[in-house]
């Protein structure tokens, strides 16, 4: 018996796992019910100038006709907590899989495609489409490593590179059963302390909704390996900047699982680039009391945090958290931590790079982030928020601040601004993103502190007008969030 096409086998596992009949869909389609056979059979596909419509209808049907329990299953495959980001994830993956198969046909002819092809030569956003295999949307359940030398590759390619996740991206919990392990080759030599940087801390905010471990290894230079275990793999040597050769990609399951181990025994913990850790354990074991007193203190905040909270509106945030149940700390230690914060800020010498985001998302968006918690304060919090931040700013000779108004690369422009807390002997990142999983890190690597050390330096002399370093301006800047926010009070009342 003639093999499938990938759409076909989706189409009918989706119809099997609903119980849907091909005469119900052919109704909910107004097809005549033989179309609805070609399409499962692997005989047919939808017309391209029809298949919106069509891909719709059928996520549509799937999702109405099933009964609870399957719906709930549906659910916890694609990883969506309601029935509407259900059929949007269900028409996704129908239409990845249609356009694997129509692209299939272009290049060969055929529908399946063969289960081991080579490639003498392809340009690397060739290779990249190929590597955004549609086996990625199967969110449920991936396991992922990849040697990609990112760094060696332009800056509109190594964001391709980035762009292997779900668009229906739940609000809280990320993909816990998507464990991605990659590799890149760290050069400090020829490290651009701006573009580098950034794109690093864009490769983690990007993974943060997945089970996401970085690596650094010598052996990932000129590599392009990306496979999945059991599915899928795609392997390729870097020519130069925008071509790579000797392209092997595979469906195999023994040329997958081979690639797949070989890759997976470089990633050891030494190689590890960011320890992932939890604001409860950077508490309890003290690593959030040894970065407050470490010297040489480097803050870039890209959104507003515990740290410049007054004694008042902590307890009230506070007691919000832990009614909520957001967050679970024992209030006296987080008491305690908060008046070591205060102490700091008051009489430690920081330099405080603060984006001007930071705080028109806190006059607009009203979130703050709370020991990793996010949390939303009204408008009369948000200014008595504001109003401690400009006293502190303006009394505090210690602490040393600038504002970032605009982008440092344009290539980010849409990517959320993150912290950085950079010191002598301990550095950390906090990323903020939707579903985050892993967005507490602290930097494992000598090498990576030392990129961080000098990237800060980088940024806060830089020029064009991006950081304003004047303390008036600045205060004048906090002064006009103020009056925004006054505004937004008095309508609230």
């Amino acid at each position: 018996m003639e093999e499938k096409n990938r759409f076909s086998k989706l189409l009918q596992d989706l119809m099997t796992v609903a119980d849907v009949k091909n005469y119900v869909l052919a109704n909910e389609l107004q097809y005549d019910v033989s179309y609805i056979s070609k399409w499962v059979s692997g005989r047919a596909l939808p017309t391209e100038k029809s298949v919106k419509k069509v891909l719709e209808g059928i996520s549509s049907c799937i999702v109405n006709t099933a009964d609870d329990n399957k719906q709930k299953s549906m659910m916890a495959d694609y990883h969506v907590d309601n029935l509407a980001d259900l059929q949007l994830a269900i028409y996704d993956n129908l239409s990845a899989e249609y356009q694997y198969v129509k692209e299939m046909q272009k290049a060969t002819g055929k529908d399946v495609a063969p289960k081991t092809s080579c490639f003498p030569e392809l340009s690397l956003l060739r290779y990249i489409s190929k590597m955004h295999h549609p086996v990625l949307r199967r969110v449920h359940s991936l396991d992922i490593v990849a040697a990609l030398d990112l760094l060696n590759v332009e800056h509109e390619q190594r964001i391709q590179f980035t762009m292997i996740e779900n668009e229906h991206l739940p609000e809280s919990g990320g993909y816990p059963d998507v464990h991605y392990s990659m590799i890149i080759h760290i050069r400090p030599e020829s490290w651009d302390y701006i573009n580098d940087t950034l794109f690093l801390i864009h490769l983690l905010t990007v993974n943060s909704t997945i089970d996401f471990q970085l690596y650094g290894d010598d052996q990932a230079a000129g590599h392009l390996i990306f496979t999945v275990r059991d599915d899928f793999m795609i392997s390729g040597i870097l020519l130069n900047k925008d071509r790579c050769i000797a392209v092997m990609m595979s469906e195999e399951e023994e040329n997958c699982n081979i690639a797949y181990k070989n890759v997976k025994t470089l990633c050891t913990h030494e190689k590890l680039l960011f320890r992932k850790v939890t604001m409860d354990k950077m508490i309890s074991r003290r690593e959030y009391l040894h970065s407050l007193l470490a010297p040489n203190q480097r803050w870039s905040i890209g959104h507003l945090t515990e740290h410049f909270l007054p004694d008042d509106l902590f307890e009230e945030v506070m007691e919000d958290a832990i009614s909520s149940g957001k967050l679970s700390a024992d209030p006296e230690k987080l008491r305690s931590v908060h008046k070591l914060t205060q102490k700091v800020l008051e009489e430690s010498q920081i330099r405080l790079l603060i984006y001007e985001t930071a705080f028109s998302n806190l006059a607009v968006a009203a979130k703050i982030d709370f020991y990793n918690c996010k949390m939303y304060l009204r408008a009369d919090q948000r200014m008595r928020f504001m109003k401690h931040l400009y006293s502190l700013c303006e009394k505090n000779e210690n602490l040393d601040i600038r504002l970032v108004y605009g982008k440092f690369v344009s290539d980010f422009e849409y990517l959320d601004n993150q912290c950085t807390f950079v010191s002598d002997t301990i550095s950390s990142l906090r990323l903020e993103r939707i579903g985050s999983l892993n967005n507490c890190l602290i930097v494992n690597r000598s090498d990576v502190q030392k990129i961080f050390e000098r990237s800060f330096e980088e940024f806060w002399n830089y020029g064009d007008g991006v950081v304003i370093s004047d303390r008036k301006a600045i205060l004048q800047y906090i002064d006009h969030m103020m009056h925004s926010i006054s505004l937004i009070l008095q309508m609230e009342q």
